[in-house]
């Protein structure tokens, strides 16, 4: 498996199992325990001092919805006891239990208690109501952002936005929210705590929390790397199968065909996200920047940099795979077509055969009857009331009547025995003149 090369990062692989989301929202009302609230409060401070990490397990604040809204509302207060006087970073994480991403969706008192508080703007509602897929930075005059969601795709989902809070007295000491929807198939916990937050920072930029969704799109770029290497294994599976003609049932065959271009399609929407994703962070960072250098000049954390650009080139190193298997398919579609006309031309033969068959039966019997008819007609001609054997209208059998059997019996047998050979040597022939007609 390959690993990026920036030291900070070591992500697990965190392979979700595919969910189906086919459920409208129409059809689902909400319930209380199929979504759960959780909150986080930290600070760059707190993650310095645990050597730049965080602490595992998380000591998540279980919310209800109520909570969470007023967990959005309520800013901490500045403590340095609590090394909580600057860069102060919160978390509120909506995470449905089911796989129904409908269930998130329709948070409307969240997304409108966060964008109240500044937390969101408009254009993350509307990525949440219209399922818009993709990125974008928000660049206002006082704060900077960012804001991801990934296709419905019947996938692990996320949503979040990442914003900087206009609530310090400098710039240095900015707090930074994050509001994040997904469902139960991704461990955001096992996301922070892997990786090593990026201890580069330099005035006058501070440390952000850009990191979360690094750590997001890292994910997302094994999840996909995963299953499109899944992806190949099964077309290659399907092609050894094809090719040593063990596949009997065609349709069955066709149908899994149809499965491996639909998954095809999801993870190339997947793979477009998540280099969509890698480019608007990379913006996010020169914006950051740009924003930071109006007094002094800003370099932003290299280290970061350097673990996004890295994921981005994992992901490019996807396209080729992406890009040959529709072709892949397409053969084995040809292959599947190909033995379909195959077996009709096979069916054909065996009814082509079977109507020879039984035009020579009825030629044989044509035949017998022929040897047979003159002596019926004869006997039926002598047995005719015309004809008086015998004058005093006595019965006589004649003590030569064997002889009739002698002659008959051997007769029928000949006959029959002579049709059995003839019909065998025109089989022959016949299978003789179509092998010499395939060569």
């Amino acid at each position: 498996m390959l690993q990026p090369s920036a030291e900070i990062f070591n992500l697990g692989n965190q392979s979700g199992t595919e969910m189906s989301y086919s459920e409208k929202m129409s059809d689902i009302s909400p319930s209380a325990s199929s979504v759960t609230f959780k909150g986080l409060v930290t600070s760059a401070t707190v993650i310095e001092r645990s050597q730049w990490r965080i602490r595992s397990p998380i000591n998540w604040e279980n919310l209800t919805e109520n909570e969470a809204k007023d967990f959005i509302k309520t800013t901490p207060v500045r403590d340095r006891r609590t090394n909580m006087e600057k860069n102060r970073f919160r978390i509120l994480l909506v995470q449905s239990t089911i796989a129904q991403r409908s269930q998130l969706i329709r948070q409307h008192g969240i997304l409108e208690t966060a964008r109240e508080m500044h937390w969101i703007g408009e254009e993350f509602t509307y990525f949440m109501e219209k399922g818009t897929t993709g990125s974008t930075v928000v660049e206002r005059d006082s704060s900077t952002g960012i804001i991801a969601q990934t296709p419905k795709d019947g996938l692990p989902y996320f949503s979040l936005a990442v914003t900087e809070l206009n609530n310090c007295r400098v710039k240095a000491d900015a707090d930074w929210a994050c509001l994040i929807f997904t469902d139960r198939d991704i461990d955001v916990e096992n996301l922070l705590c892997s990786a090593n937050f990026p201890s580069d920072f330099a005035p006058p930029l501070s440390p952000d929390f850009m990191f979360l969704p690094s750590c997001l799109l890292q994910w997302q770029v094994q999840e996909t790397r995963d299953r499109v290497n899944s992806l190949t294994e099964n077309i290659l599976a399907q092609d050894d199968k094809l090719t040593a003609g063990q596949s009997r049932a065609l349709e069955k065959t066709r149908s899994a065909l149809f499965e491996l271009e639909k998954t095809h399609l999801t993870l190339s929407r997947r793979w477009s996200f998540e280099q969509d994703l890698a480019a608007k962070l990379l913006e996010c960072f020169r914006v950051i920047e740009r924003r930071a250098s109006r007094d002094d000049e800003a370099f932003y954390s290299r280290k970061l940099r350097q673990h996004v650009q890295t994921q981005n080139n994992l992901s490019a190193t996807l396209r080729h795979d992406l890009d040959t298997i529709p072709g892949k398919i397409k053969f084995q579609h040809g292959m599947i077509d190909n033995q379909i006309s195959i077996m009709i031309a096979k069916n054909s033969q065996t009814t082509a055969e079977a109507s020879r068959k039984d035009s020579s039966f009825m030629r044989t019997i044509a035949i017998i009857t022929l040897v047979f008819l003159p002596g019926t007609f004869v006997a039926a001609i002598f047995s005719m009331s015309m004809f008086d054997w015998e004058s005093d209208g006595s019965v006589v059998v004649s003590k030569h009547l064997w002889i009739y059997f002698a002659i008959t019996i051997p007769l029928t047998v000949m006959t029959m025995i002579i049709w059995i050979i003839w019909s065998i040597k025109s089989e022959k022939d016949y299978r003789k003149n179509m092998r010499e007609k395939i060569i």
